[in-house]
């Protein structure tokens, strides 16, 4: 083999191996962007649901078909006539002053599961911390674990009237683990004055 053969594999190998490091440097940067956008997707995917400020009406339902629907596990039979539909539980509008809570909540089903037991109840205290609890934000979801605590029945609908009677259905912010209510909101309207109660027995549906 000649000195300028030997040159010639020299500069060759050389090359072969400046251009290897060049393909190791691109699939290393290619999987890196990959992995930041892949994290940045499942980050974004831990944030809770953003809700609209809440919509008010001319006064609170338990009864309307999407209380209901949000209220008990099963399908049952709205008492109400059809209607325009109802805006979705948001947060406390600002300019809102509420003066009463009316919490729709299920309680049980009777003994051959044809009804479902449904309480109103209205309910007054100090408004101002619970419009204060309601208002907090909701958690994120961890990056592990799964629910421990996982339950089959629905979170209670919350309306919050004004003393005209007006009304706005709200959302409860909710833990990151679980997606239930935070305890400290959950007690702050639970834990209000009843002042009236009604029970309905509502058909169940298949």
């Amino acid at each position: 083999m000649t000195s300028v053969q030997l040159v010639g594999i020299v500069l060759g190998m050389r090359r072969f191996r400046t251009g290897l490091i060049a393909v190791v440097v691109v699939v290393v940067a290619v999987f890196a962007v990959g992995a930041v956008m892949v994290f940045r997707v499942l980050d974004g995917r831990r944030d809770p649901v953003a809700l609209q400020s809440g919509v008010v009406v001319d006064r609170a339902t338990c009864v309307a078909p999407e209380v209901l629907a949000a209220a008990i596990p099963a399908r049952v039979q709205s008492p109400e006539p059809l209607s325009d539909p109802l805006p979705p539980a948001g947060t406390v509008p600002d300019n809102f002053e509420p003066t009463s809570v009316v919490v729709c909540q299920f309680l049980e089903y009777t003994d051959d599961f044809s009804e479902a037991v449904l309480s109103q109840t209205v309910r007054a205290g100090d408004m101002t911390h619970v419009v204060a609890q309601l208002n907090r934000e909701s958690l994120e979801s961890p990056w592990f674990g799964e629910c421990p605590t996982a339950s089959s029945i629905p979170t209670p609908v919350v309306w919050l009237v004004d003393a005209a009677g007006h009304a706005v259905r709200v959302a409860f912010p909710v833990d990151g683990t679980c997606r239930l209510p935070l305890p400290e909101a959950y007690e702050a309207v639970i834990y209000l004055a009843v002042q009236d109660e009604r029970i309905y027995r509502l058909p169940c549906t298949l």
